[in-house]
């Protein structure tokens, strides 16, 4: 594969293109693009509506290793060696990324339908997804996908309903892409972007208006910073105290990410900016105590 059809994937990756663009990018005509693309119909195909050249499936048969690489960064569960391998990323010359392509076939189901997404994301596609969830039985769902969310361990896909859906209209939601089923191309969007550059969990998105207080006592405290944990996009630091402990905000979308976290912490972990919302958890830890007692 020649180093212009590389590039060329590359950028599709990214977006739809027009022939003037890619004849501009290379300092070619549009005739050597249209010979160029040619052997690649299979994959790549000049769309009218669109005026440009796109993907002809969501899933192409080859992506760039820089565009796996920056999709799959957050796969890292630990932060520290994640740290290591954005450095690594990033001390990569663009030479060398453009020569490295990856056969999408070869990748594992999870990671197709991950990197579909993806491009449907940056090319404002709405999308049908099978879907079933909670054990509810499969269903179709017409969504705008907005941002794809990871844990470390579990991917989500952030979206919102599109009008094909004819209920729950404009609400958005954190779909979990296993319990995705086959996904399929509807329509582009033109002059939209349904990208959303922000961090969640399955819960949905951070907002940095919803969070609590927390004091880590000194035995969590060193664990979270020994294992790089307020590095996490919720954690934000406040101050450390003359024992070691810490204060930090945590961002969150819901009661049960605090529950959980000071369950497995407790009594080393407590609340400290909200009276109402510390009553509310506490009783909620204490319930779940009396009640895995009399089990």
């Amino acid at each position: 594969m020649e180093i212009r059809i590389k590039s060329i994937y590359k950028e599709l990756y990214k977006t739809h293109r027009s022939k003037e663009y890619f004849a501009e990018l290379f300092d070619v005509s549009t005739k050597t693009i249209e010979n160029t693309v040619s052997n690649y119909k299979d994959d790549i195909i000049y769309d009218k509506k669109l005026s440009s050249y796109r993907f002809k499936n969501l899933l192409p048969k080859y992506i760039s290793y820089e565009s796996f690489f920056k999709l799959f960064q957050n796969s890292i569960g630990n932060s520290i060696i994640k740290n290591d391998f954005l450095s690594i990323g990033k001390s990569m010359s663009k030479e060398e990324s453009s020569l490295s392509m990856i056969d999408t076939s070869s990748l594992s189901d999870l990671a197709q339908k991950i990197v579909s997404c993806d491009i449907a994301i940056n090319n404002n596609n709405i999308l049908k997804i099978e879907y079933s969830g909670n054990s509810k039985p499969k269903e179709a769902k017409y969504v705008r996908p907005h941002t794809i969310i990871s844990t470390g361990f579990t991917y989500y896909l952030y979206a919102s309903y599109d009008e094909k859906n004819e209920k729950n209209i404009g609400k958005y939601r954190s779909l979990g892409f296993n319990g995705m089923g086959e996904i399929s191309l509807i329509d582009y969007v033109n002059n939209a972007n349904f990208r959303i550059d922000k961090t969640g969990n399955a819960y949905g998105l951070y907002e940095k208006e919803k969070y609590v207080t927390l004091k880590l006592e000194p035995y969590s405290a060193n664990f979270f910073k020994k294992e790089g944990l307020l590095q996490k996009e919720n954690f934000d630091f406040i101050i450390e105290d003359d024992n070691n402990a810490i204060l930090i905000n945590m961002y969150y979308n819901d009661d049960q990410e605090i529950i959980n976290l000071i369950q497995q912490w407790m009594p080393q972990i407590s609340i400290q900016n909200n009276i109402n919302l510390k009553e509310k958890i506490y009783l909620k830890i204490k319930s779940n105590y009396e009640a895995l007692i009399k089990s």
